[in-house]
């Protein structure tokens, strides 16, 4: 078989090709002329632009990130596309059209203009169309089965999700079938975790009301289901149309294959984070700290237990890279426990929750280049405020959800203030 390849463009800026070679190996390049462009943005920054060629470990943990956790979702498009489920380049030969980030992989036959061409070809849901695919997607959990209503998308991680384009204006949902990126992102109820869209939308909200930056959230009821929406904070509407903006997680730009994404089993700590963030510009390293830090004193506190180093990422616009919004965060706290909830990245000396004291604060401080007074001054104050916060954040909800999310945040808010305790026995 000969050697593969598939284009690479950012918004539509063609950027580089990808190669799989007939024995699997995978390798990246950039374009000479984008490398040339004034203050070009990289793929990842696990792949540098002053590189001639990158290899297959950077590559693939960069193209696993794209792609979904859920080995239940890449069967079905293996099955679909009739391709092997755990061949990225393949996958994302059918799927890569709009990724996370600004990325778009297309295949060496498309018109570069498809990357970029935004004419509104956008088919429209009506809805009970959006019921249907609500109700589609809570009954497929395990591979995102969203009927047909499917589109040539990618979205990473464990949980059941699509993407979908929202007009601002009307608030209806569509499916781009053009190179209009998708700017919302719709998870239905989580089996197995009553409320889960409840919590992770007052998680959210309760941390931008802390001052925090934050994906912005929305509960929406659909006749007898409901679903989270969340804006996509990698698009923007540039006053003429929408655009997108390249972020990855830490695992890419640290290499890191997505199957190692907890610290215990091998994936990036703290440690490893901030080795990265003090590699980026010297002008960013200031407001990285403290946005790292926050985030991750927040997740702590709230008992927020999967806050591994794919569910914080940084956003990369040429030179530049700043920590993105918080996403994906939800609290442990609210569901019955036998024991203290344990941290994704071990804080300090420590990986219970409860155990994190001030010398742990200081010594993450410490890492990320932090005085100690000030970071365990944040602390504090976050302890302060998520009280309040989380009270403005359940107002923020529908009112037929307000009293979950009340008694969600009463358990939280215990787990903020240390006097959490599991509730059933061993």
């Amino acid at each position: 078989m000969a050697v593969r390849t598939l284009r690479v463009y950012l918004d539509g800026i063609p950027v580089g090709t990808l190669s799989q070679s007939s024995q699997g190996a995978l390798s990246f390049g950039y374009d000479s002329d984008y490398v040339a462009q004034p203050d070009p943005t990289p793929l990842s920054l696990s792949m540098p632009l002053l590189a001639d060629r990158h290899r297959d470990k950077a590559v693939r943990a960069y193209l696993e990130g794209l792609l979904p956790d859920s080995e239940g979702t890449r069967q079905r498009w293996a099955r679909e596309y009739n391709v092997s489920p755990n061949n990225p380049f393949a996958l994302l030969t059918h799927v890569g059209r709009d990724a996370a980030g600004a990325v778009q992989i297309l295949s060496p036959e498309c018109d570069s203009a498809d990357a970029n061409d935004r004419t509104g070809d956008i088919e429209w849901l009506s809805g009970p169309d959006l019921v249907v695919l609500a109700q589609d997607l809570a009954t497929h959990q395990t591979d995102w089965d969203p009927g047909r209503f499917g589109g040539r998308w990618s979205l990473a991680g464990a949980q059941p999700k699509i993407a979908l384009f929202r007009d601002p204006e009307s608030g209806q949902f569509g499916i781009p079938r053009d190179a209009t990126p998708t700017n919302v992102i719709v998870k239905p109820a989580l089996a197995g975790y009553a409320g889960h869209h409840i919590n992770e939308a007052l998680c959210l909200r309760a941390a931008s009301e802390a001052g925090l930056l934050a994906a912005r959230t929305e509960v929406l009821e659909l006749a007898e289901t409901e679903v989270l929406i969340l804006a996509r904070y990698d698009r923007f509407h540039d006053g003429a149309e929408w655009r997108r903006v390249h972020q990855e997680d830490m695992c890419q730009a640290l290499s890191v294959h997505p199957a190692l994404k907890y610290q215990s089993d091998g994936g990036p700590g703290i440690g490893e984070v901030a080795d990265l963030l003090n590699r980026l510009p010297v002008e960013d390293r200031a407001v990285n700290a403290e946005r790292f830090f926050k985030a991750v004193a927040f997740n702590v506190l709230i008992g927020g237990t999967d806050a591994h180093a794919k569910n914080y990422s940084v956003v990369l616009i040429g030179s530049r890279a700043q920590v993105a919004p918080l996403y994906d965060v939800a609290s442990a706290a609210p569901y019955d426990q036998r024991e203290r909830l344990q941290s994704s990245m071990k804080i300090g000396d420590h990986w219970k929750m409860l155990d994190v004291n001030t010398s742990d604060w200081t010594k993450v401080g410490r890492r990320l280049g932090i005085p100690a007074d000030q970071a365990v001054a944040w602390v504090d104050e976050l302890r302060e405020e998520l009280p309040g916060a989380f009270e403005r954040g359940i107002r923020a909800l529908p009112e037929s959800l307000q009293p979950e999310a009340k008694r969600m945040a009463e358990r939280i808010v215990e787990h903020v203030a240390g006097k959490w305790k599991p509730n059933l026995t061993r």
